[in-house]
Parts: C-alpha cells; structure tokens; sequence
C-alpha cells in the first residue's frame, strides 16, 4: 500500500478521536479517553479495512468479502439500533406499566391486607412496615430494598422465581406511598410528618387529581387494576390496590405512585453510552468474523470459477481434453458439467471436419491427378506409340514425336513436384516462410499468368507448424484464385505485428457470396473450412472477406 494511503488513514483516524473525545464529554461530563482510544482505533482499522478493498477490488474474492463484511457488519449496527428503539419504546408501553402494576400488587398489596385482616387492625406494625418499605431514610432497610435517599429505581432478576416474576423494587422516599381504609381514612405513609395519627383524619382527596373517582370506584367494586391506574401531567404513575378480605369485604386501598421514565438526557444518555461502548467490540467482532467467513466462502467460490477458467483457457488453445472437475450440484457445478459437453461435442466436431477435410484433400489430389498427370502420361504414351508406328518409314517424324513425348513428360514431373510440394512444402525447411512463400507465388503466376504482388513487413522466425499452416493457407488461397475469381491482379501481404503474424491475400477476381460458399459442403467451402481449421488448432483464426463483382480477401491470423 502505498504511503499516499496512509495519510488519509490517519487524518480520519485522529479526527475520531477527536469526535469521541467531544462526545464522551459532553454525554457523561468528562472525557472518558479509553472509550476515546477504542473508538479511533476502531475506525482507523476500518479506514484501513477500505482502502485495502479498494486496491484489491478488481479481484472476485476481495470483493466479495468486502461485501460479507460490510453487510455482517451493517447487519449488527440495525440490530443494535432496532434494540435501541425497541428499549425507549418499551419503557414508554402501557405493556411496562401493566407489569410493574401487578408487580407492585404481587408484592405489597398482599403484605398490607395481613395488617388490616387482625382485628382490630394492626396499625403500628403497618406503619412501621410502610416506613421500612418506602421511606428511603429508614435505617433498617434490607440492602435489596435500600437505594439512594431519593428517587426510585426498578430492576428485574433473571435468577429465583417469584409470584411478582421477579420484579425487585427500591423506594428513595421521595415517592408519595399511602393506605387508605374503606372510607377514604389515611391510615399508614411513607414519611408521615410527627402529628400523624393512624385513621384520625381524611386523605385530601382534592390534592390529586382524578383519585377521588377512582377511589369511588373502588367502593363501588371495581378490581381491574387496569382501570384503577393513571397518569398525572407530571408523569407521576398512580397506582391503586384494592386490599380485599377473605370474606370479600373492602379492608382499604394501597396507593403507590412512581415516576416513569422520561425520554430525556438522564434517560437516554445512558442508553446511548451503552450502546456506544457495546458498539466497538461487538463491531470488531461481527466484522472480524464476517471478513474470515467471507473470505473462506469467496475462496472456495473462486476456486472452482478458477478451475472453469484454466479449462476454458486449455480449450482456447485446442486442447479440449481438458476438463473442468466439479460435482457440487448448485448453478456453478451445473455450468461446469455442460461447458465439459460442449467441450467434448465441439472436439467430436472438428475430428468430423478434419477427416471430411482430409478426405476433400484426397479427392482433391485425385481430381488433379486425373485432370493433368493422367492425361499428361496418358498423352505420352500415345506420342511413344506413334513414334513407333513410323520409326521404321520416317524416322524424322518419329523423333519429333518423341519429343512431343518428353515434353508432356516434364509437364507431368512438374505437376507431380507440384501435388509433393502441396503434401509437405520441402522449401519451409531450406528456405523458411517468405522465401517460400515467395518462390510458390512466383511459380504460380508464371503458370496462371496472373501478377501477384508480394509484401513482407517485421519479419521475424516463426515455429514450423505455424510457417506451415500459414504457407498451406496461401497455397489454397492461391488455387481458389486460379479456379474460381478470374481475376488479373492478387496482392499478398505478410505482415508480423506484437501480436502474431498476418497473412492477407486479396484478389480483383468476381467475389462471391460468402453465406452460400461456407455454408455448403462444396469444394471451395472445404477448403475455406480447412484453412479455418488448420489455423484453429494453432489459436488463430481466419477471415474471408467477398462480395460478388468486388474480389475476394482471405486474412490468417496467427
């Protein structure tokens, strides 16, 4: 990596740092600098994680753990945020207060109804216990009940069972506790100031309001304690429990009213620094465990479109005994199994064409050996016989006709050299390829009277199966041009290139159709097709191009 990178990497990295320190103290009022430390670090790794990605990207397998990483990593940041809102949506749900209110019944209301069963009524003892209970100066607390001198905190045990489903609660004796007896008497609080007496005067009702009518309900029957609770404007939760007697009867009314939690800075903040601290690591690990877990899954994925591509590059070259190994039965494996058949089809196809070009080869010498080695001997044994017949009369004439006789048999050795040179061009082994390239053309338009230019441009050595291929191509090119384009003019050009070589060979004859000549089993169209084939088994190609009355080009590419 270069060190152009890094300094991007630090820059963001200190600017982190100097965010989380900010942040850190403007939530809890002072600088928390290991949190500062871990968040930087954190970002700096992944500030380093991207720009690795980034110079890696064009590679398959970086690119997809990239995206396991991003995406494991994205995934825990929703979960946490979705964790959060559930969190302030629940502290704010009418499913808390529903629990809490019968927690507190669990709890208290039957405790209360012990003391208001006896006859009379134990009322010191409930006043003691009420104190005990919920006044947060009380000195005799247990420490799960003791908190801080005020407030109110609630918490919930994971741990033992208990009929209030282990909700634990702790008064700080700020919060207004009262029992009240069936006609609406003060008869215990929390806090009672030093004039109280138990049951000697009425609960004012008319400070809080909205209690008189659920009290009045209460009297009157009702037990829901759904319906028996509200919300002040202050955000004051007031709970009423009615205290029943074995026998039915109304003994009192416990009153217990808490403060919800508020979605404010003392509420949310600490929120936000949990998750803020559980951020790091948690991210750290997601992301650790995404990037391996991709990176495994990436490279076994690339693998196996590697081992596609090393038989995709052997069939590029020819080589279709290669095959591309993979029985998994998912779309890749399923890809490999048919690209191995058309492998396969495409071999049994050009071993078709090889032997239907041989075989056009063969019928091809054998129609030139009919149409001018035949003839010519067949020629020269008549000539023979004449002279014969009239050696003995005129011997003059006897010997013209045996020079008649060598004559045609001299045309027969030349094209007898002519159909060897074609089955192996003996001169690519003296000469090499233009040389003999060169003297072939010569040859061949002395004999058809047609002017070939020949062009050499870059000439460098070439292995012997390419000269060969490239010299049998222009050979069947030449022979196309004296059968078929009557034309007056061919130009060759051998040009070598970075690249490869090119071979070009353009007439001025009368074209043709190419669509109606390759498509077909004709002679001319096998022997396109052989040329075709011929450079195919080398990695090249060839190109024909023609159109009836404007010649014809036939270009090889090695």
């Amino acid at each position: 990596m270069k060190d152009r990178t890094f300094l991007p990497i630090l820059g963001g990295t200190a600017a982190v740092f100097v965010g989380a320190v900010a942040i850190s103290y403007l939530v809890n009022q002072r600088v928390d600098w290991l949190w500062a430390m871990a968040l930087s670090a954190f970002f700096g790794l992944t500030f380093f994680f991207f720009s690795f990605m980034r110079l890696h990207k064009k590679r398959l397998q970086w690119r997809l753990t990239f995206s396991y990483t991003v995406v494991t990593v994205a995934a825990l940041l929703m979960v946490e945020l979705l964790l959060l809102v559930a969190l302030l949506v629940f502290v704010r749900s009418n499913f808390l207060i529903h629990a809490m209110g019968n927690a507190l019944h669990e709890l208290y209301a039957v405790e209360v109804q012990q003391y208001l069963q006896t006859e009379p009524p134990d009322l010191e003892g409930l006043n003691n216990w009420v104190q005990r209970t919920f006044d947060g100066r009380a000195e005799d607390r247990t420490p799960e009940t003791s908190a801080a001198d005020t407030g109110f905190t609630i918490a919930r045990n994971l741990g033992e069972q208990n009929s209030a489903g282990n909700w634990r609660f702790s008064f700080g004796g700020e919060q207004p506790v009262y029992v009240l007896d069936a006609a609406g008497y003060l008869l215990a609080q929390n806090r009672p100031p030093p004039d109280f007496i138990a049951g000697e005067r009425p609960f004012a009702f008319d400070s809080w309001p909205r209690l008189m009518e659920s009290f009045t309900a209460v009297q009157q029957g009702e037990r829901d304690l759904d319906n028996l609770r509200y919300t002040l404007p202050g955000g004051q939760l007031v709970n009423l429990f009615p205290l029943v007697g074995d026998d039915g009867r109304l003994l009192g009314v416990l009153m217990i009213t808490l403060p919800l939690p508020a979605l404010n800075s003392e509420t949310v903040g600490p929120l936000l620094t949990m998750l803020l601290y559980s951020l790091i690591p948690l991210a750290l690990m997601a992301g650790f465990i995404g990037t391996v877990f991709g990176f495994l899954t990436a490279r076994q994925l690339t693998r196996r479109i590697g081992t596609v591509a090393q038989a995709a590059d052997q069939w590029s070259r020819g080589d279709f005994t290669a095959v591309a190994h993979d029985a998994s039965q998912d779309e890749l494996g399923q890809l490999s199994r048919r690209l191995n058949q058309m492998a396969e089809q495409l071999q049994n196809l050009l071993h078709t064409r090889q032997e239907l070009a041989a075989l056009e080869e063969r019928n091809r010498l054998a129609r030139d050996l009919h149409d001018a080695v035949k003839q010519q001997i067949f020629a020269t044994a008549m000539q023979i016989g004449a002279a014969r017949t009239v050696l003995a009369e005129n011997p003059a004439a006897a010997a013209d006709r045996l020079v008649e006789a060598e004559a045609l048999a001299r045309q027969a050795q030349q094209e007898l050299t002519t159909l060897i040179q074609e089955l192996r061009p003996a001169a690519l082994d003296d000469q090499g390829l233009v040389a003999a390239l060169r003297d072939y053309a010569a040859t061949w338009s002395r004999q058809n009277n047609i002017p070939v230019e020949f062009n050499v441009q870059g000439q460098r050595p070439l292995p012997l199966p390419a000269e060969q291929a490239l010299f049998r191509v222009g050979q069947e090119a030449l022979a196309n041009v004296a059968r078929h384009s009557g034309a007056s003019q061919v130009n060759i050009h051998l040009v070598w290139e970075v690249a490869g070589v090119t071979l070009t060979i353009a007439d001025n004859g009368r074209g043709f159709d190419t669509q109606a000549v390759t498509g077909g089993l004709g002679i001319q169209g096998m022997g396109i097709l052989g040329m075709r084939e011929r450079l195919a088994g080398l990695g090249g190609r060839l190109q024909l191009t023609s159109q009836p009355g404007k010649g014809t080009t036939v270009r090889a590419e090695l």
